[in-house]
């Protein structure tokens, strides 16, 4: 490099040496602090989104038990296994994210501590909440389901307990390390300017003086040359080209280190002498060809940001421009690094605000508030949700015990006042419910949990409220829909004893003494008192059969205890054994393929195939031999109707196909209600209860049936079983 500054250096007294040398020492030091400082900057923004990841997994782990909690008592209460597979799901989620967690909190002796209690506590809660199961039976109390119902919320209670000391824990690191980053993001451009611009000044001072040292301009040059090519920032030295109307109008590449390969990919020596438009066409955006050339005209110095991209990957730039001269020093200092921190800083804060956006909202939804009681004086904070809950608008009053006492509604002041008492003297977390009064008179149903903590020094209950008006009102309904499904179960089975017996006594007297007048009177009557003697024999026959498909319909219950895995084609093999008598007697076949394993009640199973037999055997088309034909196939729930709720995935399609005289595709409904008939008494036998029956069967298996036909030409009921 031949800069003209070094050329008019002469002979150089001890003075100028030492002036020198403290330039060579600034200079090494610049470089040492800028890139202490710059890692530290790194190194903070790290551990801010470190933290931030934590906290995130944190929330992430904790809300799993409760999801986890959730699902399996829903699995156990409703007996549905679906929910069983969503506990299964949430616990695999669990615990992966218990193990990126663990790997994440490696270098937090603190947190690897709660999270060695909290494995153990997982486990406890996986082992309690799967003895859970089974043990909940609907309409009654189980006192062992609530030992465990009880473990599980202890287990859960200790569970959040460590998931607030966690993120205590790092918010407080957060904290600090945000403190630390926003020191640094505030000296680290100040103190690279300051020394910058001071090693610049010393730097020239120092090439004045040294002008007039020729004899030492060679080794000078030398050593600036090592330390330019040493630094981290791109450095460049730029002559300025004239056209014909002595107007600069580009610059030359005079002087180009080390860094331009590092950064930019391109040569330093391929450089030299060429315009900076060509190497470097970047220069035409953002007017910054003109502003170095004002830079170069006006002697002062310029900085800005400039982002490039180079082989497809972005960077990031802070230039720095001086005029030197009879030209322009350009230092360029890569601070993609920095600027990749503070995207992703300003990306976790954004994603922290649309968090915290989501929780305000789904508070409002929940209604639920939060507030901080200060023991030692009785004054309240309270959140702007819990305002509302009391009718208010946020910050319309002060809090405090006193003030928030008034809402309580009058017949809760004395229950809600010991709870008072009883937090300030155990200082125990407990959960209470009493009713208030808001601002406009209504009476709502608030539940509330505090939790004591230390903060500065003074004891203070924080806490969370939920208005559960809704829900006890919804309580207080199923309370008296399950007294009125009582009251009709009792009625039914006083339905039943009275079908079951004091319908039957009689009329099994009546087939007695008509069996007894068959054998000994029938001959001595008339021939029309014979005719309306049969008709007396048909009437009780089919009255009996009434009571019993009554009996049948009636006793279909929807409790799953006795499910278990079905043979579909041992259940088809049983009904063509009953049958056999009748199939032979109609020159009827039975066929089915490979039909699957079912869960449900085998009986039921029977009695439902049994009934779409004998109605397909009874509805024959006299003019063509019974074909009855079964089949089945798996298939997704998106492929089937939606005329009823789907809890599983899959279901196996069952379709029973006969020749018979079919119906109506209008009466397709129909035939499934009680006492329908698409047929007089007179062309065939029947109550009108046989396809009701297995309508029930098949809904008390989660499943659906519908029908379809063609008059004279066969129909076809189909059947969707859950896998």
């Amino acid at each position: 490099m031949d800069f003209k500054i070094f050329r008019r250096i002469a002979q150089s007294p001890v003075v100028d040496r030492i002036a020198l040398a403290l330039a060579i020492v600034l200079l090494l030091f610049i470089t040492t602090v800028l890139f202490k400082q710059i890692r530290d900057l790194e190194v903070s923004a790290e551990m801010v989104s470190h933290s931030l990841t934590v906290d995130k997994e944190i929330n992430k782990l904790f809300t799993q038990y409760d999801l986890m909690e959730s699902a399996e008592f829903r699995s156990v209460i409703l007996k549905d296994s679906t929910f069983e597979e969503s506990y299964i799901d949430h616990k695999l989620q669990n615990d992966r994210t218990f193990d990126r967690l663990y790997g994440l909190v490696k270098e937090m002796p603190y947190h690897r501590r709660n999270l060695d209690t909290v494995s153990k506590l997982k486990d406890s809660l996986h082992t309690t909440l799967t003895a859970l199961h089974g043990k909940v039976k609907p309409m009654e109390a189980d006192s062992t389901a609530m030992v465990y119902v009880e473990r599980a919320a202890s287990i859960l209670k200790k569970l959040r307990g460590f998931k607030r000391n966690m993120l205590a824990n790092n918010e407080n690191f957060l904290q600090d390390k945000l403190v630390t980053y926003r020191r640094l993001t505030f000296l680290t451009p100040l103190t690279t300017l300051f020394l910058a611009l001071f090693s610049i000044v010393m730097f020239t001072i120092a090439f004045f003086r040294l002008r007039r040292h020729k004899n030492k301009i060679q080794s000078s040059e030398a050593l600036l040359q090592n330390i330019v090519q040493s630094t981290d920032n791109i450095m460049n030295y730029y002559e300025p080209i004239y056209d014909s109307n002595a107007k600069v109008v580009d610059f030359r590449v005079a002087f180009a280190n080390i860094c331009n390969r590092d950064y930019l990919n391109l040569e330093p020596d391929e450089l030299l002498g060429k315009p900076i438009t060509d190497v470097f066409p970047f220069v035409l955006k953002n007017n910054e060809l003109q502003r170095m050339i004002d830079c170069f005209l006006e002697n002062k110095t310029i900085d800005f940001e400039r982002q490039v991209t180079v082989e497809g990957q972005q960077f990031w730039f802070h230039t720095f421009v001086r005029a030197m001269d009879g030209g322009i020093l350009e230092v360029v200092r890569n601070n993609t690094e920095e600027y990749k921190a503070k995207e992703n800083l300003l990306r976790a804060n954004q994603e922290l605000e649309v968090q915290n956006f989501i929780m305000s909202e789904a508070k409002k939804v929940a209604k639920i508030g939060s507030y901080t009681w200060y023991l030692d004086t009785g004054e309240a904070e309270i959140s702007e949700n819990y305002y509302r809950i009391l009718g208010c608008e946020p910050n319309e009053f002060k809090p405090s015990l006193e003030r928030y006492r008034s809402f309580v509604h009058p017949d809760d002041l004395k229950q809600y006042d010991e709870y008072g008492e009883w937090h300030r003297a155990k200082q125990e977390p407990r959960d209470h419910t009493y009713r208030i009064i808001s601002k406009s008179g209504e009476v709502k149903h608030i539940r509330t949990k505090g939790q004591f903590i230390q903060k500065d020094g003074r004891t203070v209950m924080i806490g969370v409220v939920q208005d559960v008006s809704d829900q006890i009102a919804a309580e207080n309904t199923l309370r008296i829909k399950n007294l009125e499904l009582e009251r009709s179960n009792v009625e039914l089975e006083s339905f039943n004893r009275v079908v079951s017996h004091d319908l039957q006594e009689p009329l099994r007297k009546i087939q007695m003494f008509i069996s007894r007048i068959d054998g000994e009177e029938k001959n001595k009557l008339s021939e029309r008192g014979r005719v309306y003697f049969d008709r007396i024999d048909k009437v009780a026959a089919r009255m009996q059969s009434l009571i019993r498909n009554l009996l049948n319909y009636s006793r279909i219950d929807s409790t799953h205890d006795d499910f278990e895995v079905v043979d579909l084609n041992s259940v088809m093999k049983k009904v063509s054994e009953e049958n056999a008598e009748r199939i032979k007697g109609e020159d009827a076949s039975i066929v089915w393929d490979n039909l699957p394993m079912v869960h449900g009640v085998g009986f039921q199973l029977e009695q439902l195939f049994g009934n779409l037999v004998s109605n397909s055997l009874k509805y024959r088309n006299p003019k063509v031999a019974p074909k009855i034909k079964v089949t089945s196939e798996m298939v997704a729930n998106d492929q089937m109707p939606e005329e009823f709720l789907k809890h599983a995935k899959n279901y196996f399609k069952i379709s029973l196909t006969d020749n018979g005289i079919g119906f109506d595709n209008v009466s397709a409904k129909k035939i499934f209600e009680v006492f329908q008939r698409l047929h007089s008494k007179t062309q065939y036998s029947g109550t009108g209860i046989g396809l009701a029956i297995c309508k029930k069967i098949v809904e008390n298996h989660h499943g659906f049936i519908h029908a379809s036909g063609e008059k004279n030409r066969g129909s076809v009921f189909t059947i969707y079983l859950p896998v």
